[in-house]
C-alpha cells in the first residue's frame, strides 16, 4: 500500500487504523498523511511484534465497547436429548450439601449508615436472581424482633471483603462497599458476590479452565492469589452421558480480564482467553448484568430440593 514514496507495512496500516479511530472521537485531532508518515519513522525502530502498543488497545477498548462486543456471537444452546440434561452427581450433592442455603432463603439486613444508592445497586443484583431462581432474599428491618440464626450483615464498610463460599451457619459481616466497588473493571462484580453466597464458585475457576483461558499469576494482586485457584471437579455439573457443562465464557460468575489485578494501567491482563484474536471473549467476559443459561440451570438444581421444601411448608 503505497502512500508518496513509502510503502506501509502492516504495522503502518495499524497505526493508520488507531489514528483514524482516535480522530473519530478527539474532535480536535486532525491527521495527514505527512503526519502518520513521521509518526511511522520516529517508530520504524520499534522491535516489538505486537501491532498495536498497550496504549492503542486500552484506548480502543475503552471508546469502542459497545461496537466491539456487539461482534462477539452468543452461542446456541442445544440438547442432543432428553437423557443429556444436567444433573447433580453424587460427588455434586457432597460438595454442595452444607452450601445452599436452607429452603432457599437468605435473610440479610443493612447497617443505618448504609448508602442508599449502595443498597439500592445490591438489592437490584437480588432481584436479578430471584427472577431467574426459587432462592428469596428477605430483609430484615432495623431493631427488627426477629433474630434470625444466619444472617448476612451488610456494614458501611467494616466487614469481610469477600462472602463465604455458600452458606454458614451464623451471622456473617460483609462490607457493603466492598459488594459494589470491590473489582474494579468487573461490570458483574456484584452478581458475582451474590452467586458466591449461594454456593457458586467462579467459572473461571473451573479445574478445567487451562484448557481456556491462562492465568498470568506475576499480574495478580499480592494476597489475592487464591480467589483465582482452581475449584474441584465436585463443584461441575455433568449430564447422565457423562459429559460436563460447556465452558460458560458468559457466565456472570466468569472473571474480566483484569480481575485482581495489581497493575493494569498500561494493558496487563491477569485473565487471559486462549485463541481470541479479535477480543470478543476478553470484551464479553466479566462484563454480564443478568444471569446466563447455564448461571440459571445451575441454581435450579442446586436448590430445587430446598426450594420444593419450602413451598411444601418447611419451618423457616
Amino acid at each position: 500500500m503505497p502512500i508518496g514514496y513509502k510503502c506501509l507495512q502492516n504495522r503502518d496500516i495499524a497505526r493508520i487504523i488507531v489514528d483514524m479511530l482516535r480522530a473519530s472521537i478527539e474532535k480536535s485531532i486532525q491527521p495527514n498523511s505527512n503526519d502518520l508518515l513521521r509518526k511511522f519513522q520516529e517508530k520504524s525502530g520499534d522491535s516489538s511484534t505486537s501491532l498495536l502498543a498497550a496504549s492503542d488497545r486500552n484506548f480502543i477498548n475503552a471508546h469502542y465497547h459497545e461496537e466491539c462486543g456487539d461482534l462477539v456471537q452468543k452461542p446456541v444452546e442445544t440438547r442432543r436429548s432428553a437423557a443429556g440434561t444436567m444433573q447433580l452427581s453424587a460427588d455434586n450433592e457432597g460438595f454442595y450439601k452444607d452450601r445452599v442455603w436452607p429452603l432457599g432463603i437468605v435473610m440479610y439486613g443493612f447497617d443505618e449508615r448504609a448508602s442508599d444508592i449502595e443498597t439500592v445497586v445490591l438489592q437490584r443484583a437480588m432481584t436479578v436472581v430471584e427472577l431467574c431462581s426459587c432462592i428469596a432474599f428477605l430483609i430484615v428491618p432495623r431493631n427488627s424482633p426477629l433474630e434470625p440464626k444466619n444472617l448476612l450483615w451488610f456494614a458501611a464498610e467494616e466487614g469481610e471483603e469477600v462472602p463465604h463460599l455458600g452458606f454458614r451457619e451464623g451471622n456473617q459481616t460483609l462490607s457493603l462497599r466492598s459488594m459494589i466497588y470491590g473489582a474494579p473493571g468487573h461490570d458483574g462484580h456484584t452478581l458475582n458476590m451474590l452467586m458466591r453466597i449461594l454456593g457458586v464458585p467462579m467459572m473461571s475457576n473451573r479445574y478445567d479452565r487451562d484448557n481456556y483461558v491462562t492465568i498470568n499469576w506475576k499480574h495478580v494482586e499480592k494476597t489475592k492469589e487464591h480467589f483465582l485457584e482452581r475449584a474441584p471437579p465436585a463443584a461441575w455439573l455433568r449430564n447422565s452421558e457423562d459429559e460436563g457443562a460447556p465452558y460458560d465464557f458468559d457466565s456472570v460468575t466468569h472473571a474480566p480480564a483484569n480481575f485482581m489485578c495489581a497493575d493494569c494501567s498500561l494493558g496487563q491482563q491477569t485473565v487471559q482467553p486462549l485463541q481470541d484474536h479479535l477480543w470478543q471473549k476478553t470484551l464479553s467476559m466479566g462484563h454480564r448484568s443478568d444471569l446466563s443459561a447455564s448461571d440459571a440451570e445451575l441454581l435450579s438444581l442446586l436448590y430445587s430440593k430446598q426450594c420444593r421444601a419450602r413451598l411444601a411448608g418447611g419451618d423457616t
